[in-house]
């Protein structure tokens, strides 16, 4: 099934999803509709679709501009390279065929719940551009620090003599990013949890002119995409930087919400993961709790609209 390419000639912000072949047709649509309600309205959202039977833009949104790439088979790939394989090939896409200073990564088990973090991030890029990209990075939404260790493990195996012996090419290639990005201030293991995270067009941008990007020595990797691409930022030449403290919009944990939903709405968080689970809640039932404080959110706004318009003269 070939790509499905939204066209658009102006500047605009994108959002990269990939959609697993286990992913439910309700959540997907649950997830875009809070994306709709909450992004800024020049948002592009791109679907790497791994599903069997292929994902369709009629039955997603008939209301937001929707990018869809097919991924790659799975053939000759780890489970994890083909994941970076799939995203690279995205990228390109994006990069080729958009004009935009932000790429959000999220997952189709994550949600926006309020309004701003594209801008918010676009603001923070334009502060510092040596930032390449913003997320949970070394500490969560709640304070706590990140490990890193179990990253740094799996690339010291993969880069090691053991792994020359497993898969050479890669091997030899995880050696050469891992040096430029030593010698550029990378910590073994750092990343930005890859739920939800921002990219910078020109960090992008230049690790695909470095051959960062879609190698397919990197193919066979068992990284995680996000503990890969906290390794190919720094190697690009950029750093990755928290967004997820107090007054920032991502609250993030990699298995289940970090709080409730009423209070992460207290805390302005505006995207959260993972809505799988929350202290013995399933995710139909937390996806409902989002919808109606979204549904709120949408009457408040409404409401204001009215208000200043009628104040009008």
């Amino acid at each position: 099934m070939p790509d499905q390419i939204e066209k658009i000639s102006e500047k605009c912000s994108v959002i990269l999803m990939p959609i697993g072949p286990n992913s439910s047709p309700h959540n997907i649509t649950d997830t875009i509709e809070s994306i709709y309600s909450f992004s800024t309205k020049d948002t592009v959202l791109v679907l790497v679709d791994e599903t069997r039977s292929g994902l369709k833009k009629a039955q997603l949104s008939n209301q937001m501009a929707i990018t869809i790439c097919r991924a790659e088979p799975a053939t000759g790939y780890s489970v994890r390279g083909r994941l970076y394989t799939n995203l690279s090939k995205a990228i390109k896409t994006v990069v080729k065929n958009y004009k935009f200073d932000v790429l959000l990564r999220m997952d189709d088990d994550a949600l926006m719940i309020g309004e701003g973090a594209q801008n918010d991030a676009a603001k923070a890029f334009s502060l510092d551009p040596s930032i390449g990209a913003l997320g949970s990075f070394r500490h969560t939404c709640l304070g706590h620090p990140r490990d890193f260790r179990p990253a740094a493990r799996r690339l010291a195996f993969e880069s090691s003599w053991l792994g020359m012996v497993k898969s050479p090419r890669l091997a030899r290639r995880l050696r050469q990013i891992r040096e430029i990005a030593l010698t550029n201030g990378y910590e073994p293991g750092e990343h930005s949890l890859g739920a939800a995270c921002f990219y910078s067009h020109t960090a992008l941008v230049a690790m695909l002119d470095g051959g960062l990007l879609g190698c397919e020595d990197l193919a066979t990797t068992s990284l995680c995409d996000d503990q890969l691409f906290g390794l190919l930022v720094v190697a690009a030449g950029f750093r990755s930087a928290d967004f997820a403290g107090d007054g920032e919009p991502l609250g993030l944990t990699w298995r289940g919400l970090p709080a409730s939903p009423s209070k992460l709405v207290q805390m302005n968080k505006k995207i959260v993961h993972s809505v799988k689970s929350h202290n013995g809640r399933d995710e139909a039932n937390l996806r409902a709790d989002f919808a109606r404080l979204r549904q709120a959110k949408m009457l408040i706004t409404a409401a204001h609209i009215t208000t200043a318009r009628q104040s009008e003269p």
